[in-house]
């Protein structure tokens, strides 16, 4: 079988040695057995395919070289809307429900007849579920956020952040910078549920507790580096913020500076608040949760250490907290990818 000479043998071999793909495998061996004189039924019988089809990838190499043996299987399938369609769906599925749907969130049926309706397409339900995959998008859940929120705040302080951190770095000279997120969240007797396997169709139960004990769980974790450090409570108020201070600045290294981002609440803004010296608060604009990571964390925790499950008592509450604590949040490599910030252009000074 006659092959080109676009390649040396040898590099072939060692493309052929290295390739992963079975596949390209097969399609490389065949340009190699035919620059080795082997016939079309030989190689056919070597590789396991039909003589029709290696003389076929024999004749698209000598074609087109290597390109040749990309596999061709099958065409991307093409949306049933054209590229304006397709923007202005993007559009209608972004803004949410119009006062006109009548409902709180756009589901499969809703947007089933919002094709028929504006864009004159009819399409089955599956249809319709995966046109909305190929566009790129999920049902999810919405992060809550506060009505009082201001958008132009959270950018501000996302803008602001290279100068702020720049005019930290300027007052401790000789410091490296390390930015935490701190926060506190309540873990008690007041349970919530997580999502649990279960057989299609069936409603699985799962225990939710309704008493009234707790503990506060204060943290701040470092996304850069994974570190987090903590505090169990019974109680929340700035003398235990106080101490939840004292207790970190002092693992904090000689040569580094902390910088601790962390919400308005009164116990963080009370003229009795002491602030170490090796550590310099920065505030978050008022009901901007999603500008803290370690929110996700609490999240985590709750979801896969702390729901479905009920505790007879404070130390029962007390043990769960520093059991999750010492599996999950000792884990750097977690805290990294669970507290990352994306938003911050730069977490240390230069």
């Amino acid at each position: 079988m006659r092959i080109k000479d676009h390649l040396p043998i040898e590099e072939l071999r060692r493309l052929a040695r290295a390739e992963k793909d079975i596949g390209r495998f097969q399609r490389l061996r065949i340009v190699l057995l035919g620059l080795e004189g082997w016939t079309a039924p030989a190689i056919a019988t070597a590789v396991g395919l039909s003589r029709r089809i290696c003389q076929r990838w024999a004749a698209r190499y000598n074609a087109e070289g290597l390109a040749g043996l990309d596999d061709r299987r099958g065409r991307e399938p093409r949306l049933p809307i054209d590229a304006e369609q397709e923007a202005a769906f993007r559009q209608r599925i972004e803004a949410g429900p119009v006062e006109g749907d009548e409902v709180c969130t756009l589901r499969g049926k809703d947007f089933q007849r919002i094709l028929a309706a504006e864009f004159n397409l009819l399409r089955s339900l599956p249809s319709v579920y995966g046109l909305l995959h190929r566009l790129g998008y999920s049902c999810l859940r919405p992060r809550p956020r506060h009505r009082k929120a201001d958008p132009a705040q959270v950018e501000a302080f996302k803008q602001a952040w290279p100068e702020r951190l720049d005019k930290i770095a300027a007052e401790h000279p000789g410091k490296r910078l390390r930015v935490y997120f701190q926060d506190e969240s309540r873990f008690g007797q007041q349970g919530t549920n997580t999502n649990v396997w279960a057989e299609k169709g069936s409603r699985p139960t799962a225990v939710r507790q309704t008493e009234y004990e707790y503990l506060w769980v204060i943290g701040a974790v470092c996304p850069e580096t994974g570190n987090a450090e903590g505090l169990l409570s019974p109680q929340l108020n700035t003398q235990i913020v106080n101490s939840f201070l004292e207790l970190f600045a002092k693992t904090i290294p000689e040569g580094e500076h902390a910088v601790m981002i962390w919400d308005g609440a009164g116990f963080h803004t009370s003229s009795a608040l002491r602030v170490p010296e090796n550590v310099t608060l920065v505030k978050l604009p008022p009901y901007s949760p999603e500008l803290n990571p370690i929110e996700n964390l609490w999240h985590y925790l709750k979801s896969h250490f702390w729901s479905n499950r009920a505790y007879a008592d404070y130390d029962a509450l007390e043990a769960a907290a520093m059991a999750a604590w010492r599996v999950a949040v000792l884990d750097q490599d977690l805290v990294r990818s669970v507290c990352a910030a994306p938003y911050l252009d730069r977490a240390t000074s230069k």
